[in-house]
């Protein structure tokens, strides 16, 4: 009967190393199911801004900053004031021409700087500004502004005209941006 005992013998550490085959097999599927949860939660947290971000500062910034400890970033946002809105109360409306047929246009506008000096200085020039805008405003083309790129296009020449204008008052044309906020074509 030794050949029984053997063979049971066997059969027991057959049996025994193959739960333990299944185990390892368990704990490696567990693990790598836990590293790719891992790496998505990071990558997600990352991706969501919850991690700073690294700078690269190129040798030429390096030179010109050796003096200073505070990063680009950080100087950038204590220069940088919080933006100004200053809006324009009436909507600018005008009539014009297109093909024989009259058009209406009306234009909400507010302009955004980041110098109170320079919103003082549109309030005090407002008339010449409004008188300005009216007339680029009513000189227009319908077909120019029933798409977007000409929206962006009469924009750019309304910000232009403002810098202008307060260049040629102030010496300060320091205006960020100019903004349509309400734009109806009839």
């Amino acid at each position: 009967m030794p050949l029984d005992e053997e063979t049971e013998a066997v059969a027991q550490v057959a049996s025994a190393e193959k739960p333990k085959g299944n185990l390892l097999k368990i704990i490696i599927i567990v693990l790598s199911s836990l590293l790719v949860v891992g790496g998505s939660v990071v990558a997600t947290l990352y991706f969501a801004g919850v991690f700073p971000a690294s700078e690269e500062v190129s040798s030429d910034d390096e030179a010109s900053d050796k003096g200073s400890s505070k990063s680009k970033k950080e100087r950038k946002n204590e220069e940088q004031e919080p933006a100004i809105y200053f809006i324009f109360e009436n909507a600018f409306v005008v009539n014009f021409i297109d093909k024989n047929q009259i058009r209406y246009l009306q234009i909400n506008v507010e302009v955004m700087s980041r110098d109170q000096s320079v919103i003082d200085s549109i309030e005090a020039h407002l008339p010449k500004i409004k008188n300005n805008f009216l007339v680029l405003f009513s000189d227009l083309d319908f077909d120019m502004i029933t798409n977007a790129a000409g929206k962006q296009k009469l924009r750019d020449l309304a910000l232009e005209e403002l810098r202008k204008i307060l260049k040629d008052e102030t010496g300060n044309g320091d205006v960020e941006a100019l903004y349509f906020t309400g734009f109806v074509m009839q």
